[in-house]
């Protein structure tokens, strides 16, 4: 009977064992990259949905603040009677003396542009672009308070976070006071 004796002095890992810690290490980092990848998706869809969100309110603040100059005989388009319209045409005073007021050419605010997803303002057949992304806007009176305008609008970006397709929609609202 032979019996063999291991020297300590070749110590060493055996094939099993490396490929053990190997198949280990590539679970872990497996993990770790979903986790990363999962982050990175949320973090876009996060960044789209304050972009979106932005440049609605920035649309939305610019409309409601000239509008809030307009005089109620200025304001066409959009009737007193609840319908919902998708334009607005107004003037708003541009120099004011103790005689008289002068009032600007008409002002309009519509949805246009570069694929029909821009909210722009035209005066004297100039367009600027006030808000990107926006698929519709509304503005609503009603008879019982004509001089109340409501404004609605709403806008949508798709992204593609890794290999799925996100959107982030919102809807802003405001109501506008205008001169008498």
């Amino acid at each position: 009977m032979i019996i063999k004796i291991r020297n300590n002095k070749n110590k060493g890992l055996t094939l099993v064992e490396i490929i053990l810690v190997i198949f280990l290490f590539s679970i872990i980092l497996t993990a770790i990259f979903s986790v990363l990848a999962a982050a990175r998706s949320s973090w876009k869809s996060g960044s789209s949905q304050l972009s979106v969100q932005q440049e609605a309110r920035r649309g939305l603040n610019t409309m409601a603040e000239e509008l809030r100059q307009a005089r109620l005989s200025t304001i066409t388009g959009v009737p007193a009677d609840g319908s919902g319209n998708i334009s607005v045409t107004f003037q708003i005073p541009v120099a004011i003396s103790e005689s008289s007021t002068t009032w600007s050419t008409n002002i309009q605010y519509s949805v246009g542009g570069m694929n029909g997803a821009q909210l722009l303002r035209t005066q004297d057949g100039q367009q600027r672009v006030l808000a990107n992304n926006v698929s519709l806007v509304n503005f609503t009176r009603y008879a019982s308070a004509p001089a109340t305008i409501n404004i609605s609008i709403t806008a949508q970006k798709s992204t593609f976070p890794g290999f799925s397709a996100s959107q982030s929609n919102i809807t802003l609202n405001t109501e506008v006071q205008v001169r008498n």
